[in-house]
């Protein structure tokens, strides 16, 4: 792992926002399942981890595609991404 990036996400289902670091040589998808993870960790596992999660961007709403690698998505430090 070459590159982490500090991304914010807000957990829709929580209502909560988080900071996290996120790998740049990961699918979105394998991104989406580590949010869920910790998201799941910092709130007490309030999230149900066998649903199927999407990501958005939070500055035009335009979903990421899972099978992207986060490197080649505008997903930089401090990008703010919405969790469903």
């Amino acid at each position: 792992m070459k590159n982490k990036f500090l991304i914010n996400v807000y957990v829709v289902k929580l209502d909560k926002n988080y900071d996290i670091y996120i790998p740049s040589d990961l699918p979105v998808g394998e991104i989406a399942n580590l949010i869920c993870k910790a998201a799941n960790i910092l709130s007490e596992n309030q999230l149900d981890s066998n649903n199927n999660y999407a990501i958005m961007d939070g500055s035009n709403g335009k979903f990421y595609d899972l099978n992207t690698i986060v490197s080649n998505t505008n997903i930089r430090n401090g990008k703010q991404i919405i969790f469903f």
